[in-house]
């Protein structure tokens, strides 16, 4: 299976791409593993091959459930799905064969050195300004030395012995190059007590697990030549690296956890009320374009036309007004009934909403607001007023359509007396009726229509925006309008 498709080599087609997502369960899903597991995803698809999860928690201080089951929901809602998963506290038993192997074949160590022997290492090595912060000292340690460090109780680490020789780095994004071996130092793949290190279990996993293609963020760049170093020393195929940019805030800053909060948590945007489509659109784009033209792109399209060659080389900046912008077209794009569905649990959430039985009337409601949604929380401030007369008169509003002066606020409580009246009286309560009854009350009074307007909805509504003031008569229905009128008037 030769893919011509497009311009990233795939050598290994042959057999079946099988590409994978490895993030560790220490927290939530950020927006730059999202990426990577869509890129990934991706790229299987397009290949027609698989797509692997592997959990990544040998860190057993800092792995939880509860994050592992987050970067689960997180995916799934995004509709990253995975072929097979992997965890690697289960696979401790293939990790200790292959460090036996390196210490049978003499390419690892161990390295008995205390933390503070290794921190005044590290001080000579910055004070000499060497690149290595290790001075592997414990290389060649004699059986004697070995004997008493055993004696002293000390429990060792194991370390890999990095080659004299460069390390090549083939990249299907960022190109080749050659590490140069003084940079690198004996790295350690084991801990003291006895967990392998992420290095370590990262290749070999990829090996074990037949990864073709490794595809993940540049912050990997140290860390390939290091893994590339214990597969060679285990004579293990290595598979090909592929370094996505980093993404990064407007002010070229690596978006992160630390630095950015719940801003870089995929679930974040979910209980906001971002849809997923919008997001799979938007964190495609952090990093990948198709041209210059297209910005909306179906599942499909993405599977069809993704491909590393369209990777960029440069970090990509998260832009919120970007993710606004698509996910209030992809909001748009849903009919009545699917946006009512979308938004019924925020109403809930809120304690607005008991029973959907009502259904004709939640979707007029969803209608009338129209196309002002931005994300689906959006629905809260717009429609509160439906569900409760309960509500603060917004400052702003009143100061400038019920008037800040007693004149003012007297020639407010006299239109809203007078429509009060027109609305009991009319005969029928249907937008056509009411508006023209109205109308044609401001027009003979020489009232602006528009201060009419404004008076009634902030005493129907508390606020200055949202649907059509008649549809929100209408949907409120005559009782309720006529309770909330005399109320106005009383706070006036």
């Amino acid at each position: 299976m030769n893919d011509t498709s497009s311009g990233t080599s795939v050598s290994a087609v042959k057999d079946q791409v099988r590409v994978r997502m490895a993030p560790s369960p220490t927290g939530y899903l950020h927006i730059g593993g999202a990426r990577t597991a869509l890129f990934n995803w991706l790229f299987a698809k397009h290949h027609n091959g698989r797509f692997i999860l592997r959990i990544d928690d040998t860190d057993a201080a800092r792995s939880t459930d509860e994050s592992m089951h987050e970067i689960y929901d997180a995916l799934k809602w995004l509709g990253i799905n995975w072929d097979e998963q992997y965890v690697q506290s289960e696979r401790r038993g293939i990790y200790d064969d292959y460090v036996a192997q390196l210490l049978a074949s003499g390419n690892a160590y161990h390295c008995y050195c205390t933390p503070e022997e290794l921190e005044e290492i590290r001080a000579q090595a910055r004070a000499d300004k060497q690149t290595r912060s290790y001075d592997r000292r414990c290389r060649h340690l004699t059986s004697e030395a070995v004997e008493s460090f055993v004696t002293e109780g000390r429990k060792p680490t194991i370390r890999i012995k990095m080659p004299d020789t460069p390390i090549r780095v083939d990249d299907l994004v960022l190109g080749s190059r050659n590490i140069d071996p003084d940079t690198l130092e004996d790295e350690v793949i084991v801990r003291s007590n006895g967990m392998p290190n992420y290095n370590l279990t990262s290749i070999i996993d990829d090996v074990e697990i037949q990864i073709t293609h490794v595809v993940r963020g540049t912050e990997h760049l140290n860390n390939t030549p290091k893994q590339i170093a214990i597969a060679n020393a285990l004579d293990l195929k290595i598979p090909q690296f592929a370094h996505i940019p980093l993404v990064l805030d407007s002010g070229g800053r690596k978006m992160s956890k630390r630095h950015h909060g719940d801003l870089v948590a995929v679930n974040r945007y979910r209980e906001q009320g971002y849809l997923p489509e919008a997001m799979l659109n938007f964190v495609v784009r952090l990093g990948w374009s198709y041209d210059d033209k297209q910005e909306i792109f179906s599942v499909d399209e993405l599977v069809e036309k993704f491909d590393l060659a369209r990777v960029g080389k440069s970090g990509s900046v998260f832009d919120i007004k970007k993710l606004e912008w698509l996910n209030s077209h992809y909001i748009n794009q849903l009919d009545v009934a699917a946006r009512t569905d979308a938004v019924i649990p925020f109403w809930q959430k809120e304690g607005l909403l008991d029973s959907t039985e009502d259904r004709a009337w939640l979707e007029s409601i969803v209608e009338a607001v129209g196309e002002r949604l931005t994300t689906l929380q959006d629905i809260i401030p717009q429609t509160r007023y439906f569900f409760t007369g309960e509500f603060e008169y917004e400052p702003k509003a009143v100061k400038k359509w019920w008037g800040n002066s007693e004149e003012k606020r007297d020639n407010t409580r006299q239109i809203l007396t007078n429509v009060l009246q027109i609305l009991e009286e009319s005969p029928t309560f249907d937008i056509e009726t009411l508006e023209a009854a109205i109308w044609k009350y401001t027009d003979k009074n020489n009232i602006k229509r528009v201060a009419a307007m404004q008076a009634l909805r902030i005493a129907l509504t508390g606020t200055s925006f949202g649907p059509s003031l008649f549809d929100i008569v209408v949907l409120l229905g005559r009782n309720e309008v006529l309770k909330r009128i005399p109320k106005a008037i009383t706070h006036l």
